[in-house]
């Protein structure tokens, strides 16, 4: 774990300490200057820690909100690393930057709020008891141990970037596969970096809500404070413990037959310590291909019990809902267990890189941060510390299996599947965007169909919005790119469902739901269409409604279902003009939802 605080983007600058560097001697080949975002609250410290190594810390060229910016030599970096952790006990606490620009729009946005514009909010509820029982009920703290003793004996030193640190990856996505016990719906891969060492990723694909993403992870690699390469780095407590009770609800999962609702991903990251670099290049590729990812676990020391509390709950750079969800779940499912609320400051975990980059995360750790395990970064991060067992792990171990069952929903064998709230209070499967139709599609008969969030923006306005225009190819209808997004029209979703949360099936009464981006309450319209064939159009026009607010408002409409394998609903948001299943125009969007009826 890298004890620190910031924002939105974290680099390679944990607790990766080398040898003290020189001051540059006249003459010599001066190092490369990088530009580094630092919090304020620790200058005057590191430049004591610094002065005594004979070294000197630049002035900031800029402070805003608690962050400072200031250029320093490549080789100083690892010596503010060092000095980081000798005056305020902290990895890293600064961030990297590759040039000026990039560090000044950091500062600047690091006390901005934070928004959640990529994760689509789910509604975290409790209802699959059944289901997180008959995990917990097998939590086994003899596979956390000797998961954390094969990692911290085995491989003594994780670090990201040598050979070791490799083969724990391969030896860790080995392990993770025979778990797997050759289920169909589960895959497991290496997440490739740069460096030497790999993350490890663990799949089981959601049944019936699978573009909906729940994360839990922990990190891989290990440090030595004071000789990162090659110095003896058991990294027992950290994390070893995290990986060993990401892998016992791995195999819990599995041993209980469970399935998912959501698509459920294990992870393992590379390069915590260096200051995020796995988590960081995940959670921003995640960001990139649009993922809605509705939670993020992390487990970064689970093993040592150091304060009276049994969780400590991380506040900052996290998510307060999806907080409150998890404290939510010690009080259900370990009810005699306690928790207080800490900061971490910036950069602390892997947590952080998932919040920068927009998804809500939640991060419980073993400690309060005055009574943390001060044996962590030294050959001393061994099991002995905590006399050889890893009870205070099944805790953590049983918290990660009761957020896994309530947040992914989806059941263990023999159990019921409970309702999936996508957070718009239904419980409908989520579509995929179909190439053939070339408009999101659920290719399943259910209970409804969301378009979740494949239908963000218009055209190519900018964001621009994907798979433009979203309209099947039997019926293709452009939109305008005119405008601003979020200030303009545009569609952003179409639910359909039934009203007695049947299957949808001909002669039943439906709900269609869209929810549209109003510029005007009188000016705009929406044409809500139907068509009892996706691939043979005949549209018929379910009513024409106006907006009851400007903003994000959704707006509902019922009518029945014909019969017809494969239908299609056409939501046309306008500005002026009248009512059509396609006309161009300024500022009009067209988007089509597919779906299966019996």
């Amino acid at each position: 774990m890298g004890m620190s605080k910031f924002g939105p983007v974290v680099v390679w600058l944990a607790c990766a300490t080398s040898a003290y560097a020189e001051a540059p001697l006249k003459g010599k080949v001066q190092d490369r200057e990088v530009w580094i975002t630092i919090g304020t609250d620790a200058l005057a410290p590191v430049r004591t820690a610094l002065s005594g190594q004979g070294l000197r810390l630049a002035a900031p060229t800029f402070e805003k909100g608690g962050v400072a910016v200031l250029r320093v030599s490549e080789s100083q970096v690892e010596k503010l690393s060092g000095a980081m952790h000798q005056g305020l006990n902290r990895c890293a606490g600064f961030i990297a930057h590759d040039s000026q620009a990039e560090a000044m729009a950091a500062a600047e946005a690091a006390h901005q709020p934070q928004t959640l514009g990529m994760a689509l909010a789910a509604s975290y509820t409790l209802n699959n008891a059944a289901s997180v029982n008959a995990l917990l009920e097998d939590i086994q703290e003899i596979n956390i141990r000797n998961t954390i003793n094969s990692l911290s004996t085995n491989w003594t030193n994780r670090y990201y970037n040598v050979q070791n640190g490799a083969d724990a990856s391969t030896w860790l996505k080995n392990q993770w596969t025979t778990l797997a016990n050759g289920r169909s719906d589960i895959k497991v891969e290496f997440f490739t970096h740069s460096w030497k060492q790999s993350s490890v990723i663990a799949t089981i694909q959601g049944s019936t809500h699978p573009n909906e993403v729940v994360v839990l992870g922990g990190h891989l690699d290990s440090i030595n404070q004071s000789n990162p390469s090659t110095g003896v780095a058991p990294g027992a407590d950290d994390d070893a413990s995290g990986i060993a009770s990401v892998t016992e609800i791995f195999r819990v999962a599995v041993a209980k037959g469970y399935k998912p609702a959501r698509t459920v991903k294990f992870m393992a990251y590379a390069g915590e310590e260096v200051g995020l670099y796995g988590s960081k290049a995940i959670a921003n590729s995640f960001k990139s291909a649009g993922t809605n990812v509705v939670g993020v676990l992390q487990l970064d020391m689970t093993n040592y019990k150091g304060s009276s509390y049994d969780f400590a709950m991380v506040t900052d750079n996290t998510n307060a809902q999806l907080n409150a969800f998890t404290t939510s779940l010690i009080g259900k499912y370990q009810p005699g267990l306690s928790y207080t609320n800490i900061t971490c400051g910036y950069g602390c975990s892997d947590h952080a890189s998932w919040t920068a980059a927009g998804y809500p995360a939640s991060m419980p750790f073993e400690a309060t941060m005055s009574t943390d395990n001060k044996s962590i970064h030294t050959p001393n991060d061994t099991l002995s510390v905590t006399s050889g067992n890893a009870n205070n792990s099944v805790k953590f171990a049983k918290l990660g299996a009761s957020f896994l069952a309530e947040l992914a929903k989806g059941a263990t064998t023999g159990n019921t599947p409970p309702p999936v709230d996508s957070g718009g209070g239904g419980t409908l499967p989520t579509a995929s965007y179909d190439s053939t139709y070339k408009a999101p599609r659920c290719a399943a008969a259910g209970i409804g169909c969301d378009s979740g969030t494949l239908l963000n923006g218009r055209g190519t306005m900018s964001p621009s919005e994907a798979n433009a225009p979203n309209t099947i190819a039997a019926a293709a209808c452009a939109d305008s790119s005119k405008g601003t997004y979020r200030t303009d029209e545009s569609n952003e979703r179409i639910r359909v469902s039934t009203s007695d949360g049947a299957t949808l099936a001909a002669g039943k009464t439906v709900t269609v739901e869209a929810t549209v981006y109003a510029y005007s309450t009188t000016a705009d319209k929406l044409d809500l269409y139907y068509s009892a064939s996706a691939t043979s159009p005949s549209w018929k026009l379910i009513g024409t409604y106006s907006p009851s607010s400007t903003g994000l408002t959704t707006i509902s409409a019922s009518y029945t279902l014909p019969t017809g394998g494969v239908q299609v609903v056409r939501a046309r948001f306008r500005y002026n003009g009248s009512a059509s299943s396609c006309t161009a125009g300024d500022y009009i969007d067209h988007d089509d939802l597919v779906f299966a009826v019996q």
